[in-house]
């Protein structure tokens, strides 16, 4: 065997024939070892980076290549796989069968023209030959290493019967009453897209993340033009599938990933924050496992860590390792314990979500806050989390509200045909409208999930002019207190003392309602006046007091 080191685009390119055919061969199914995908990362991204590829030759015809990443630091020498931060999963580029011969000739060679040498692989799936081959290797030379896991949940979708992996899963956290909601809402949709739509994809990655600590580079400048490029790669043996969920001509959600032999990865899911409440990005995943079952796919790959929703979702459960090992000098020794306790560190936090949630949405807040400080555009924003911070402490501790029902029995209020006329509210309205679109998007979805129908003046929509009815339950959300209705009853939310005449009017006609709801907080003169001039009755009290986090309600009838 021959060892040679590739350290340029035009030198690999050279080999991709060969490379692919490795892959081939091997029947492999990780995506970010192929060819294209390698090459593509080295372009756009692995100029910051001092490239390695080791190719191994046997008789003068490749046999393998390993794709390292070189540096020199603290008189030593490290080498990683490449795309450290961007690819989930790496390995060597090696037919099954010389894998063994590959990694002794390999390794040792590089110990012998490097003496100190450190190695920091990840993202070997244990299911691989490749872990197991390495530890052979590693136990034959009495190598100290370390070894460290993460979870890497999959659906194995060759063995689902869909129909009964579906059912057990539509109720979880009601998505099948979210779905229905939303498609009562609106035309749904969910559809393959092109590169064209990138731009949107980026935008909502960056809605999503704005405030939250990101780690993965996915709308930055050189990684959003990596991730671009490989968006239109539709051929081959790797391809990139971007699936999008609309409402309307509206993109909610979307799922960038790839397809390789047999097994769909999920690389980066998104949705906007502002439909959350009706969970698109369920949703989406839900219809994109419906298509993959359809395509013949075998693996649903749901990628390394322990967010809930993988568990959710899976039948089954591999594991991707790092594997740290290095040269017996004692600079390179030192280096990789420091390396090893590192990843065990890490590797402890990452199992505890509840810790991974404060860093990435607690401490991703301050860094918002810290870095946003100074500038005038994200000032509001700011004010916002800072008044919503204080609020929360202060409820916590302690928070009484109360508010005051008052209801209209079986009166006609006023002679219809003076009265004005509303228009329902549709989400494609509150889309297209510019301030509700930009500021009150997410209440707007929330009081359509929780039952609501908005009416606006003909002619005048603003957030401040919709009102609400609630034909179901009496509904207080600020109080989070609901009473279910018996009869025909109908609750209105968000009433004003200049039209609630003319609502009145309007709902007993829309609704034909026999009893006429209405809340006031607090004890305010002026609305007990208007209300008990149209004739409203009080009908109870709700008292909610909060002390330390323990809420109770007091309901004086």
């Amino acid at each position: 065997m021959e060892l040679t080191r590739i350290t340029s685009l035009d030198q690999l390119d050279q080999y991709r024939d060969d490379w692919s055919l490795i892959l081939e061969e091997n029947h492999n199914t990780n995506p970010f070892i192929e060819f294209v995908w390698v090459y593509e990362w080295l372009k756009h991204v692995g100029d910051e980076y001092d490239m390695e590829i080791m190719l191994v030759k046997q008789d003068g015809r490749p046999i393998g290549f390993i794709p390292f990443i070189h540096k020199k630091r603290w008189f030593c020498h490290t080498y990683t796989f490449m795309a450290f931060g961007h690819a989930n999963y790496m390995d060597f580029v090696v037919y099954n069968y010389l894998l063994d011969d590959v990694i002794e000739f390999v390794f040792d060679e590089m110990i012998k023209v490097r003496r100190n040498v450190v190695f920091y692989l990840h993202g070997l799936l244990e299911s691989g030959k490749t872990p197991k081959s390495l530890e052979l290797y590693l136990q034959k030379r009495k190598f100290v290493f370390s070894s460290h896991r993460v979870v890497t949940p999959y659906i194995n979708l060759k063995d689902v019967i869909i129909e009964e992996y579906m059912n057990k899963r539509k109720r979880l956290h009601g998505l099948d009453r979210r779905e229905k909601r939303l498609r009562k809402n609106g035309n749904v949709k969910f559809l393959r897209v092109g590169p064209e739509e990138m731009e949107l994809v980026f935008q909502l990655r960056d809605k999503l993340w704005k405030k939250k600590r990101d780690t993965s580079g996915f709308s930055k400048d050189k990684e959003k033009a990596f991730y671009l490029s490989l968006a239109g790669v539709r051929n081959g043996p790797m391809q990139t599938e971007l699936d999008a969920l609309y409402i309307n001509d509206t993109m909610i959600a979307f799922h960038y990933g790839f397809r390789c032999r047999g097994r769909l990865l999920v690389y980066v899911l998104a949705y906007d924050l502002d439909f959350e409440i009706f969970g698109p990005g369920r949703i989406l995943e839900k219809e994109k496992i419906l298509q993959c079952k359809t395509d013949n796919i075998n693996i649903f790959d749901f990628s390394i860590g322990y967010e809930p929703y993988k568990f959710e979702w899976n039948t089954d459960e591999d594991y991707t390792r790092k594997m740290i090992f290095s040269s017996n000098t004692s600079k390179a020794n030192g280096i990789r314990r420091f390396l090893t306790l590192k990843e065990s560190l890490i590797e402890r936090m990452k199992r505890n979500y509840s810790f991974v949630l404060f860093i990435r949405n607690t401490i991703g807040k301050l860094l918002f806050i810290f870095r946003n400080l100074f500038r005038k555009a994200e000032s509001k924003a700011i004010k916002e989390e800072i008044m919503a911070y204080l609020t929360s402490v202060k409820e916590y501790v302690f928070e009484r509200k109360r508010y005051i029902v008052y209801k209209l029995d079986g009166k006609e209020i006023l002679n219809l045909s003076g009265s004005k006329s509303f228009i329902e509210l549709s989400i494609n309205d509150a889309i297209n409208s510019f301030d509700i679109a930009n500021n009150h998007m997410k209440e707007i979805c929330r009081k359509i999930y929780g039952g609501f129908k908005g009416f606006y003046p003909a002619g005048i929509l603003s957030f401040e002019n919709i009102f609400w009815i609630n034909e179901k339950m009496l509904r207080i959300d600020h109080i989070a207190y609901h009473e279910d209705f018996r009869g025909k009853c109908v609750y209105i939310d968000n009433w004003n003392n200049v039209t609630l005449r003319d609502i009145c009017t309007f709902v007993q006609q829309h609704c034909k309602a026999k009893t006429i709801y209405v809340t006031i907080k607090g004890n305010s003169k002026k609305d007990i006046a208007a209300l008990k001039e149209l004739g409203f009755t009080f009908s109870k009290q709700i008292v909610k007091r909060t002390y330390f986090g323990v809420s109770k309600y007091y309901v004086t009838e």
